[in-house]
């Protein structure tokens, strides 16, 4: 019996920038205006593209300007000061009580975060900004977000003739789900090692027309050691006159590729990344009283008949 996860695909594309810029204006030319976009359309949970309300830390010199503060709050630029700023969004104007900003790393400080999968974790952090003797024509703040949250999800095959039903419930995996999150211009460092269980939404039947299905990704912490995570689920098979049967799958996840570059990628669920993993399930490995009716087919070869006269008439 086969109970490997295999893996089947990662999105190549994490990092692709969106092409959809999102200006907020600010009244007044000497206001501070931020200039953001998401890297990474993603899809399937709650994600962010574009992004009009989002947090903003900033300072000029080591003197506050903005303190976890959205950024439609006015806030103007001064002459011959160097700023430095950091804004995140939890979600569609998400605001965290649990985030700070360190000038000297210039880096967010996330702590005890746990993925919510209504909320798309995104953070930038700018370069550094030095005004002149004229603030009047400042540019705005360039903020590239980014994805700090990695996403799992599950899709399951079956060779098995649509008449029957085969549903797939209880799939869940314990690994780190809450955890703290250093982010600068580098990237995101995830540390921690706070586990929970991560629950996926049942999956009516995979023997259908196509012979697959899949569950909802999740927002997972983006985390090392994944091919010593274990899987389970449950699948139950119905129909075509058969008696209903249930079985208990644990199943490994299979090696990670680097597909992010750096030998840190390999097992690793990467920030601003998603992960398939895909696993095939057959009557016989739900019930091995089972044994298919198969045939093995021959054809008989052509025989020559004695040679006969034939008289023309």
């Amino acid at each position: 019996m086969k109970k490997s996860i295999l893996m089947l695909g990662v999105s190549m594309v994490a990092l692709a920038s969106c092409s959809n810029e999102e200006v907020t204006e600010v009244a007044s030319n000497r206001a501070i205006r931020f200039d953001q976009f998401v890297n990474n359309n993603t899809r399937s949970v709650n994600e962010l593209s574009g992004i009009n309300n989002f947090y903003v830390f900033g300072k000029a010199g080591e003197a506050d300007v903005f303190v976890n503060e959205r950024n439609t709050v006015v806030k103007y630029w001064e002459v011959s000061k160097t700023y430095n700023f950091a804004a995140y969004a939890d979600g569609e104007d998400g605001k965290l009580d649990n985030v700070s900003y360190d000038l000297e790393s210039k880096s967010l400080k996330f702590t005890s975060y746990t993925p919510n999968d209504a909320k798309d974790l995104i953070a930038a952090v700018s370069a550094e900004i030095v005004t002149g003797d004229n603030v009047t024509s400042q540019a705005k703040v360039d903020l590239p977000f980014k994805h700090l949250l990695s996403q799992v999800k599950f899709t399951f095959t079956t060779p098995e003739a649509a008449d029957y039903t085969i549903a797939i419930s209880n799939i869940k995996f314990n690994a780190v789900q809450t955890a703290d999150c250093n982010y600068s211009q580098a990237g995101a460092v995830w540390t921690g090692d706070t586990k929970g269980d991560y629950i996926f939404e049942a999956i009516d039947d995979i023997a259908n027309e196509e012979g697959k299905a899949f569950c909802n990704s999740k927002l997972v912490i983006p985390q090392a050691g994944t091919d010593a995570i274990s899987v389970t689920f449950t699948a139950t098979m119905s129909g075509a006159g058969l008696e209903t049967k249930t079985k208990e799958f644990t199943a490994t996840l299979a090696v990670a590729e680097n597909i992010a570059g750096g030998t840190s990628a390999v097992n690793t669920w990467m920030p601003g990344y998603r992960y398939n993993y895909t696993a095939e399930i057959t009557a016989e490995k739900i019930n091995s009283e089972l044994k298919k009716i198969e045939f093995n087919p021959t054809v008989g070869g052509w025989e020559n008949a004695n040679d006969t006269d034939t008289e023309a008439q």
